[in-house]
């Protein structure tokens, strides 16, 4: 079974590979996988030194670090992992727990503030969403902002946003469970789409490229 390193030990094993490049020597070196050390270092370029202090299952997270985290989730494109390994937390499905909490708005202590409720989610009509989905694009506003403004819960207004980004105001629309053909659907309902998903993908692979490219140049240098 693999032994758990320290964080002196771990940036002391990155610190070697990153003078010597070799990532398979300095894996045999110090006895660690291949991939565990690709990990490190990745952490390590992309969030600093801290993402390889070591936190313990049971590390206590803040409200407001729980809440930050959640909302970076919601605001963005980051996967569940990605956020664990920029915030060092243990794992995707802690950080997936707390989205949900958030996105609940359960009024528990170890939660998010204790004493604050979300608004409660409630019907609405496609002009509300339209209009809720149409201010956000044009204000400064954050989607907890935005679901007090209209009186909506934060998991409605972030949903209206989302749909309006991907599929214009057909996304909208109440279907009730019927899928209007994409052929039916506006040029500019079908190019926001595309440009969405395309985004997307872009982001998903942006950290990895980046990191490989580095790793290149590392070797590069010690050839």
């Amino acid at each position: 079974m693999a032994r758990h390193r320290s964080f002196e030990e771990k940036k002391y094993i990155v610190d070697y590979y990153l003078n010597h490049g070799d990532i398979e020597g300095t894996a045999e070196k110090f006895d660690i996988g291949t991939t565990t050390l690709q990990d490190w270092v990745k952490k390590y370029f992309n969030y600093g030194e801290a993402s390889l202090v070591v936190r313990s299952q049971h590390t206590s997270y803040s409200s407001d670090f729980k809440q930050m985290v959640a909302h970076e989730y919601l605001q963005g494109d980051d996967s569940y992992q990605t956020l664990a390994l920029k915030y060092n937390i243990p794992a995707g499905t802690t950080v997936r727990k707390w989205v949900l909490q958030y996105t609940e708005g359960k009024k528990t202590k170890s939660t998010f503030g204790g004493s604050h409720t979300m608004t409660k989610s409630r019907k609405t009509t496609y002009e509300e969403r339209l209009k809720i989905a149409e201010y956000e694009e044009s204000h400064d506003i954050t989607i907890r902002e935005l679901s007090e403004l209209f009186e909506v819960s934060y998991q409605q207004a972030y949903s209206y946003v989302k749909k309006y980004q991907t599929s214009g105001a057909y996304g909208l629309e109440d279907k009730r469970g019927k899928r209007k053909p994409k052929s039916d659907w506006t040029e500019i309902d079908q190019l926001k789409r595309e440009l969405e998903i395309e985004r997307r993908k872009r982001r998903k692979v942006e950290v990895e490229n980046a990191f490989l490219k580095k790793l290149e140049e590392l070797e590069r240098r010690r050839k």
